[in-house]
C-alpha cells in the first residue's frame, strides 16, 4: 500500500529548534467550520482569505519563541514535548495520543501512543487532519497518522480548569486545526483549552460485516482515548484532571453526548453541546452496502484489489491506499452515509431506556444550545436542488425519514417563509439540530442540572454566504472569545469583539465552576428558563425567555417519532429511485 510519512519524521534527525508562526499557518487553517463537503462552492474562496490573514498576523510577530531555551516543555508518560511560546501562552500543537490508524490499523480500535521516538516530540506545528473526502473540502494536509491534540496553557499553570473542545463537519470533514477554535482567549483567562482530532467518515464508521457484534464507531472510540490521555496528562500542563470540562460544536456536540452516554460515572466536570447531540445526524446504511458501493467505484476507477465488490475482505482493503477510497460516491452527500452505526455498544436504539436505568452521568452540569436559524445555511446549499418541499424531504430523506411525510407537509406552512427554500432549511434544521436537543432536554431537565441557551448574534461576516442571521456555526468564534479565533473573517468590529468578550467571560467563569451554572435560571421540561444570547441591542446581557416560545413544532411533530429514530437505509436503492 502507500506509506504515509510518519507524524514524527526522520528519527535519525536531531530535535527541532522552536518554531516560528510561520511554520504552523500553513494549509491546517480552515476558512470557516466545515459542515458539508458539498459547500465547496464557497470554502475555496474562503480558504484564500483565510490564509491571508494568517500570514498578515506571521508578519507582525515574525518569531514564537526566541530564543529556545525559553520555549515551553514538559514530561508525560509517553516522553518529553515542547512547544513554543505565542501571546504570552505556550503552546502545544500536534500531540500524538494514539498509534497511526493505518495500513493493518485501518478499522480498528485506537492504540495508545507509546513513547516518542528518542523520548521526544516536537509540538510545534499542527498534525495533519483525518483523511477524509477530498471534494469541497479546503483540508489538503490529510492522513490516517492524525490522532493528535493541541493545548494552550497560561505561562503560569498551576490546578487549572481545563476545557477540551470537539470541532463539527456532519463526521465527515473537519480538523482541529481550524483557526477559530484556537485557546488563546482561554489561556488568558486561566483556563486549559485543548481540542483534538478524530477519525472520520469511511475510516470511522465502515458498517462492515465482518465486525458486527463489536464497536466499529471508531470515531466514538477515538474521542474516548483522547479524553483518556488527556485525564492522565494534563496535569503536566498545569491542569486539574478533576476540573476537565468537555464541550463540542454540531458533530462535536453529538461526540459529546456519545461520551456521556457511554460513561455514566465518568471523570468529567462539566459539559456543553451546542447545535446536536445523539439524537443528531442522518440515517445509516445497512451493514456493508455503502462500503460495497465504494469498493465497486475502486474497481472501477482502476484500484488494484485483489478482492472484489462482491467477495471483499477488511484485510483487502486494508492493503489499499488511503486515497484509493476517494470515489465518487465517497466524496458525494453520500459520504455521510457513514455515520456511526447503532451497535448497542457505543451508540444505542433507546435513550431514554438507558436514562431509565441509570446509564447516564445525571449529576454533570450540563448547557446545551441552538442557533435561532440553524437550517438557514442548508437552505442556500442544497435550495437550488428542489422545486417544491415534497423534493426536498425526498433529497433529504436520510435526516428526515424518522417522521412520516404527511406530518412533514402538514408542519410547515410556506406563508411563513421567503421562499419554499428557506422553510426546507427550517425542516433540516430541526430535523437535525433544534429539536434533537429538545427532544432529550425534557428527560434531562427532570433530574440533571441542565441550562438551554439559544443564539441571535446576526453578522454577515462570520458563515460564508452574507444575510444568513444566527444559523449554524456562526456562534463558535465568540464562544471562543474572538480575537485570534475571528483571523479568517474580514471586517470584525469592535462590537463583535466586545460581545465575543462578554459571551466568553461568562463561558469561561461556568467552566470554572460549572455547578454554579452559566447565568441563567435551570432547564425545566416542555417549557422552562431559556437564554438568549447575542440579542440585537442588547448583546451584553442574557435575555430570559422559555423553550415553550420555540419548541412547539418539536414537541408536537419531532419528539414523538424519536423512537423511530435513526433509520437504517439503502443509499444505492435511493439513488436509483431518484
Amino acid at each position: 500500500m502507500g506509506q504515509e510519512q510518519s507524524r514524527y519524521g526522520s528519527t535519525d534527525a536531531p530535535p527541532l529548534k522552536c518554531a516560528s508562526p510561520t511554520d504552523i499557518i500553513n494549509d491546517h487553517l480552515l476558512p470557516i467550520p466545515a459542515l458539508f463537503a458539498v459547500m465547496s462552492f464557497f470554502r475555496r474562496t474562503l480558504s484564500l482569505t483565510a490564509t491571508a490573514t494568517a500570514m498578515a498576523l506571521v508578519a507582525a510577530n515574525p518569531h514564537a519563541c526566541v530564543p529556545p531555551p525559553h520555549c515551553p516543555g514538559v514530561t508525560v508518560e509517553q516522553g518529553f514535548i515542547k512547544g513554543f511560546s505565542q501571546n504570552d501562552t505556550n503552546v502545544f500543537l500536534g500531540i500524538p495520543f494514539a498509534e497511526t490508524t493505518a495500513g493493518e490499523n485501518r478499522w480498528k480500535a485506537p492504540k495508545p501512543i507509546g513513547s516518542f521516538p528518542e523520548d521526544y516530540f516536537e509540538a510545534t506545528a499542527y498534525g495533519p487532519s483525518c483523511a477524509q473526502a477530498m471534494s469541497g473540502t479546503a483540508i489538503t494536509d490529510q492522513s490516517e497518522d492524525c490522532l493528535s491534540l493541541n493545548i494552550w496553557t497560561p505561562q503560569q499553570a498551576v490546578d487549572l480548569p481545563v476545557f477540551v473542545y470537539i470541532y463539527g463537519g456532519a463526521m465527515v470533514t473537519g480538523g482541529s486545526s481550524n483557526a477559530q477554535w484556537q485557546g488563546y482567549n482561554f489561556a488568558r483567562n486561566d483556563v486549559i483549552y485543548v481540542n483534538i482530532n478524530y477519525r472520520e467518515s469511511i475510516y470511522a464508521s465502515p458498517n462492515a460485516p465482518e465486525l458486527q457484534g463489536e464497536s466499529q464507531n471508531f470515531g466514538i472510540l477515538d474521542v474516548e482515548l483522547a479524553l483518556e490521555w488527556i485525564h492522565n496528562n494534563i496535569e503536566a500542563f498545569g491542569g486539574d484532571k478533576s476540573r476537565i470540562v468537555l464541550g463540542g460544536h454540531s458533530s462535536g456536540g453529538v461526540h459529546v453526548d456519545h461520551y456521556l452516554w457511554n460513561h455514566p460515572d465518568t471523570f468529567l466536570a462539566g459539559a456543553i453541546e451546542m447545535s446536536a447531540n445523539a439524537h443528531s445526524g442522518p440515517a445509516y446504511a445497512p451493514a456493508g452496502v455503502a462500503l460495497k458501493q465504494v469498493v465497486q467505484e475502486m474497481l472501477d476507477a482502476g484500484v488494484a484489489l485483489d478482492c472484489t465488490a462482491e467477495d471483499y475482505t477488511l484485510d483487502c482493503l486494508r492493503a489499499a491506499d488511503t486515497y484509493a477510497f476517494q470515489t465518487s460516491h465517497f466524496n458525494s452527500t453520500a459520504n455521510t452515509w457513514f455515520a456511526p452505526s447503532v451497535d448497542e455498544i457505543t451508540r444505542f436504539s433507546d435513550y431514554t431506556d438507558r436514562f431509565a436505568k441509570g446509564h447516564y452521568p445525571t449529576s454533570l452540569p450540563l448547557i446545551v444550545g441552538n442557533s435561532d436559524q440553524e437550517g438557514k445555511i442548508f437552505s442556500y446549499v442544497y435550495g437550488s436542488e428542489n422545486t417544491d418541499f415534497s423534493s426536498w424531504i425526498r433529497t433529504f430523506d436520510a435526516d428526515l425519514a424518522f417522521v412520516p411525510a404527511d406530518q412533514l407537509m402538514a408542519a410547515y406552512d410556506e406563508s411563513d417563509y421567503a421562499s419554499v427554500s428557506l422553510m426546507s432549511g427550517a425542516s433540516y434544521g430541526d430535523a437535525r439540530f433544534i429539536c434533537a436537543i429538545d427532544s432529550l432536554l425534557d428527560m434531562r431537565a427532570a433530574k440533571q442540572p441542565t441550562w438551554i441557551y439559544r443564539w441571535f448574534g446576526n453578522y454577515s461576516n462570520v458563515l460564508p454566504i452574507p444575510d444568513l442571521g444566527p444559523s449554524h456555526g456562526s456562534e463558535v468564534p465568540f464562544f471562543h472569545g474572538g480575537n485570534e479565533c475571528f483571523s479568517p473573517l474580514d471586517g470584525v468590529t469592535d462590537a463583535q469583539q466586545q460581545l465575543a468578550d462578554y459571551i466568553h467571560s461568562w463561558f469561561v467563569a461556568w467552566i470554572k465552576n460549572p455547578s454554579a451554572g452559566p447565568g441563567w435560571e435551570q432547564a425545566r421540561p416542555v417549557d422552562g428558563p431559556l437564554g438568549r444570547v447575542g440579542v440585537p441591542e442588547h448583546e451584553e446581557e442574557i435575555v430570559t425567555s422559555t423553550t415553550g416560545a420555540y419548541n412547539r413544532r418539536c414537541q408536537n411533530v419531532y419528539k414523538p417519532n424519536y423512537p423511530n429514530y435513526p433509520v437504517v437505509q439503502n443509499p444505492v436503492l435511493l439513488a436509483g429511485s431518484a
